[in-house]
């Protein structure tokens, strides 16, 4: 919905309701709740915009978020709040405005640019949001780019006309960039109409339906710039060796042979490899090498990731690494890929119910129903829109072909699964995987899949690339990484192990001496992080401020005995804001991990594809070793991923659920008994558990 801001107010004022119910079917929200929040929030944006200066800009209301005026980023799962358009100068210009309807008053500088301190937390600065959002359009935007436009961003607060402190050192520059006003008269006479009298000053509705159009398409000399960032030889996080460096080169050789050939055949590379094999470091070098290639200077490369924990700390590594902001736009989410988003399926849904099968396997039919009534898909989701398409922890990937893959996952299952939609919007895709690294019930795609949906869409058998050699993890033990994958697969009456390892493996009698041994390790410098399976529930999950919570009402409360006394040793699972996983695998400023790297427990999801020097391994009796074999302890796993067959292995204990939630839990273990470069500190609640581990894993010289 795109109209004159001078329509927008009249019909504030006299077609209210009209306008509420267009928002209800261009959104399908239709909740009483959110009918209540645009009744609230759409005068308070009519009297920011009253000034008559304001008139004739075009204003764009829409789109799937939390709030009714929303603009969806281009080939992001981002939405701005408002999006004014016009021209200055004869330029075309955009202002994209963030929305904030929040009780300000007491809120502080937080301890870095980017953050504010409000409601006894570090919160992230609405002016770093926008700017988040301006940054991704300047370099990401198809018509901001061809068009050369101009993009700045603002914040209104919508209730609180006290913010002086959002400008206040170290947010002062953000601020001077990114300006936060209010509703009072002085903001709403004055501030807002100058501020926007430099920017926008005259109406261009051709701009304005060219830019709610525009597709993801990246600034090649941006991304050259972070790619020159990656590849710089001062940079030691992507370094290369062995079949890395095969992996590399065919990668880099078939994407400039496709480019040079100009051929409609697509590619499709599988990279597969154990934990520690270095696939991240794979996609990193290749996606900087190709944005830095003049012979693939045309096209969009991108890397996906299969969860938000992956995905938030690929973000944030790649803007650390780069020093670009905006950067984190060339990181892509596996699920935004298929076709449609959930809430635009299910106005199609509801428009035409007998349109789309429920059956899963029908799914071919529901994309060939998509493409007849919708005609083109929504950007980054287009056939062959992305050049190249690099999909690290592929293994992740949702086949909703499978029951197992059916659920609410955050894209439409009902058209398919999602290494499909992938090469059906890449010219060359490439998996890295391992995999036995899939735990979760949902992480169903197996190397059999993805050849057999290269084939239907038109590419050549996969090339396979193996890093079963490569070990750069785990003090570079490939024999410990073999002794893992023996171990958690170990039965029979001997199940003697080939003890012949580099890695240090210590296993201590208590979780406050696992800790104690890890505090020193931490004050030299180095990396550490508690780490435990889903043994213990989440109460925590939806708790504001877990850390201030007393010791028994945290996830982890457990007895030991020291002086012959029982004392408890209390933590949190890993503490995730908004599914921010960044604050347990990065600590950044401001966070609690920051102050005190052992003050979380972290658990397989959150820390697959990631290494620290050492870790701390919580053994729970979820997994216990039973003479000759392990066994499940179905009422201590809490795996919220695989609750369906934990549910059918609990009502049948002796049927094939019982081995599928045994498989994902020593998988779980695999994960996390491999994320140390140099050592893992393990104190096992099972006495039993504790002495097949002391003669599996301990080194003998």
């Amino acid at each position: 919905m795109l109209m004159r801001i001078d329509d927008f107010r009249k019909r504030i004022i006299n077609d209210m309701d009209c306008l509420v119910n267009e928002l209800k079917f261009l959104t399908s929200r239709n909740t009483n709740a959110e009918e209540k929040a645009w009744r609230s929030s759409l005068p308070k944006v009519a009297r920011a915009f009253s000034d008559p200066s304001f008139s004739n800009l075009q204003m764009f209301i829409g789109g799937q978020g939390n709030l009714s005026l929303e603009y969806r980023i281009p080939g992001a799962n981002n939405w701005a709040d408002i999006v004014l358009l016009g021209q200055h100068n004869k330029s075309p210009s955009a202002v994209i405005v963030e929305l904030k309807d929040w009780d300000t008053r007491g809120d502080q500088p937080g301890p870095g640019e980017g953050l504010i301190y409000r409601h006894n937390r570090n919160d992230q600065h609405p002016s770093r949001q926008v700017g988040g959002y301006v940054e991704a359009c300047r370099n990401f935007h198809s018509v901001v780019l061809d068009r050369n436009a101009k993009v700045h961003g603002c914040v209104l607060f919508t209730k609180d006309t006290y913010y002086h402190t959002y400008k206040l050192h170290p947010n002062d520059k953000l601020f001077e960039a990114y300006p936060c006003f209010g509703l009072d008269d002085e903001n709403i006479k004055n501030q807002l109409p100058k501020y926007f009298a430099n920017l926008i000053s005259q109406p261009d509705e051709e701009f304005a339906n060219d830019f709610v159009q525009g597709k993801y398409k990246q600034s090649r000399s941006f991304v050259s710039l972070v790619g020159e960032q990656i590849l710089n030889r001062d940079n030691e996080t992507f370094v290369l060796l062995d079949n890395q460096r095969f992996a590399f080169d065919l990668v880099n050789a078939r994407v400039t042979e496709k480019v040079k050939q100009k051929t409609k055949k697509k590619r499709v590379i599988l990279v597969i490899g154990p934990p520690g094999s270095g696939k991240s470091a794979v996609v990193a070098r290749v996606w900087a090498s190709l944005v830095t290639n003049l012979a693939t200077q045309k096209g969009n490369i991108v890397i996906a990731t299969t969860s938000t924990s992956q995905h938030t700390n690929w973000q944030h590594l790649v803007e650390k690494i780069s020093k670009k902001r905006g950067s984190a736009n060339v990181i892509i989410k596996a699920g935004s890929y298929t076709p449609l988003t959930t809430g635009v399926f299910g106005q199609y849904r509801k428009k035409y119910p007998s349109a789309f099968s429920d059956d899963a396997n029908q799914w071919r039919d529901n994309m060939k129903m998509a493409r007849s009534l919708v005609g083109e898909f929504k950007s980054g989701s287009e056939d062959n829109e992305f050049l190249v398409s690099l999909v690290d922890e592929a293994h992740a990937l949702i086949n909703p072909e499978h029951s197992d893959g059916r659920g609410q996952h955050g894209f439409v299952g009902a058209l398919g699964p999602q290494a499909y939609q992938i090469i059906r919007a890449s010219e060359v895709s490439v998996f890295l995987l391992d995999p036995r690294q899939g735990f979760r019930q949902q992480e169903n795609t197996t190397v059999e899949d993805i050849r057999r949906w290269a084939v239907e869409l038109g590419a050549e058998d996969p090339e396979v690339v193996s890093l079963e050699d490569c070990q750069f993890r785990c003090s570079g033990s490939k024999a410990y990484v073999d002794l893992l994958d023996h171990m958690l697969g170990a039965s029979g009456v001997d199940a003697t192990p080939p003890c012949k390892h580099d890695m240090q493996v210590t296993i201590c009698d208590s979780p406050i001496n696992l800790e104690k041994a890890l505090i020193p390790l931490v004050s030299s410098g180095q990396t550490c992080r508690l780490l435990a399976s889903y043994s213990r529930k989440w109460k925590t999950k939806n708790i504001s401020f877990p850390h201030s919570l007393p010791p028994h009402m945290m996830d982890f409360c457990e007895p030991y005995i020291e002086n012959n006394k029982t004392h408890f040793w209390s933590k949190i699972w890993n503490f995730a804001p908004e599914s921010d996983y960044t604050f347990f695998v990065q600590a950044p400023i401001g966070s609690p991990m920051e102050t005190n790297p052992l003050a979380e427990v972290g658990c397989p999801y959150v820390v697959r594809n990631f290494d620290f020097d050492y870790v701390g391994l919580l053994w729970f009796s979820d997994l216990v070793w039973r003479h000759d074999r392990w066994v499940v302890d179905l009422k201590n796993v809490h795996e919220s991923g695989i609750s369906r067959i934990l549910k059918r292995a609990s009502a049948n204990p002796n049927s094939s659920a019982y081995n599928e939630v045994l498989d994902a839990v020593k998988s779980a273990y695999r994960i996390l008994l491999s994320r140390a470069m140099k050592g893992v500190y393990i104190w096992c609640e099972d006495l039993e558990t504790k002495m097949f581990l002391e003669r599996f894993l301990i080194r003998k010289n």
